[in-house]
């Protein structure tokens, strides 16, 4: 009876050519099936929660103990409230270990926090609406031609609708996730509308359901600003997170003006700047080899383009720089694994005439706020008094 060759003999006879067919067709299929996935996250948007995890809370006095997770874990605070009962709210601050716990400290508490409660704790710190950190509202509509656009409207403490803040989320997110800069709005003596946009959660949907990017969503923008007008503001600041930095910034282009109300400024939170550049970035995030990612990527804007019609060129925020007129307040982290930060740099470095610039050492996406609370907060009201004196002054 004849022995088999051994593995690396038969393997040393399969002909060449087959192995690169072979090697050719797997490439193109990791290429087809990376595209497909990239352009569809790229066009929808399907998150409906805000971001966090669940845990169990061990609570000792004013110490919360939680089991180690990258949520648990995340540098600077978090907030944390009780499912069942769910009777509070907390915001925890910087975290330590303890064993094989993560200890916390309670900065600030509405209601009750429980020993043994089921949580939910996110760095994003809020997860419902203004009345979860005390503050009325109102529920409002922005009418746009594809819809109404649902809306919180947080009038000013002094109860003069002098200036407001119109506040664009992001890609996925929802308005919630701004409400930890809320105390900071108010305390600038502004109001502040909290929007949505098309294609977004819980607003209406264009007929192919695809996001433009901040093309066309930035229509929506200017129809919160006729909304400002109405409700008797007259002057407004735009305020961006993430695709809603891309969003506030298409507002500015020259084909916008006149603006229902003044724009005095823009302020942005880790911004998408340059969509290709983005794209080509989450790419090499989830292990594609920066070769492959970049393939990966051209597919990726073609087939976008091909499905809604994108004009990546409309939203290249870096290359309208030469046009921007408004002051700019921009943070960006540089652990930030969605955006590059090297684009914040930019738009730094290409208009340092108008852009005050954070660059916040360690936080994550829209986390800037969480590391530097108190400075974050300072730079913030700080913007707002200087770009709406200078109207005044003018």
């Amino acid at each position: 009876m004849s022995e088999r060759p051994p593995l690396l003999d038969r393997l040393r006879h399969v002909r060449k050519r087959r192995v690169a067919t072979w090697a050719a067709l797997g490439y193109v299929a990791l290429l087809g099936v990376a595209t497909l996935v990239g352009a569809d996250i790229t066009l929808r948007s399907k998150t409906r929660w805000v971001k966090g995890a669940f845990v169990p809370v061990g609570r000792r006095s004013n110490s919360v103990y939680l089991p180690a997770s990258p949520e648990t874990l995340s540098r600077g605070v978090v907030g944390i409230v009780p499912l069942r009962p769910n009777q509070g709210h907390a915001i925890l601050g910087p975290a330590k270990i303890a064993g094989t716990l993560v200890r916390r400290e309670v900065q600030d508490e509405r209601g009750v926090l429980p020993n043994g409660a089921l949580a939910w704790v996110s760095t994003f710190v809020y997860n419902g609406t203004p009345a979860q950190l005390g503050v009325e509202y109102e529920n409002t509509i922005v009418s746009t031609p594809l819809g109404d656009m649902p809306a919180w409207h947080i009038p000013p403490v002094s109860g003069e609708r002098d200036a407001i803040v119109i506040v664009v989320h992001g890609h996925g997110g929802q308005r919630s996730q701004a409400l930890r800069m809320l105390p900071a709005l108010r305390r600038t003596g502004t109001g502040s509308l909290f929007v949505t946009f098309r294609n977004a959660h819980g607003a209406p949907r264009s007929e192919k359901g695809f996001h433009t990017l901040g093309d066309e969503e930035a229509e929506d923008v200017l129809a919160a600003l006729d909304w400002a007008q109405e409700a008797g503001y007259r002057r407004a600041v735009l305020y961006g997170f993430s695709m809603g930095g891309n969003i506030v910034l298409s507002v500015l282009r020259p084909r916008h003006e006149p603006f229902p109300i003044p724009v005095l400024g823009v302020m942005l939170d880790c911004p998408v700047l340059d969509w290709r550049a983005t794209i080509r970035w989450q790419g090499q995030r989830y292990g594609l080899p920066p070769f492959v990612a970049g393939h990966v990527a051209t597919l990726v804007q073609r087939l976008v383009t091909r499905r809604s019609g994108q004009d990546f060129d409309a939203v290249d925020q870096i290359r309208a720089a030469p046009n921007f007129k408004l002051p700019i307040l921009l943070w960006h982290g540089t652990r930030d694994r969605t955006i590059p930060v090297g684009q914040a740099d930019a738009l730094a470095a290409a208009r340092p005439d108008l852009v005050e610039y954070h660059r916040v050492e360690g936080a994550k996406h829209i986390r800037c706020w969480n590391i530097d609370t108190a400075g974050y907060d300072a730079a913030l009201e700080a913007f707002v008094a200087r770009v709406l004196g200078e109207e005044d002054n003018s």
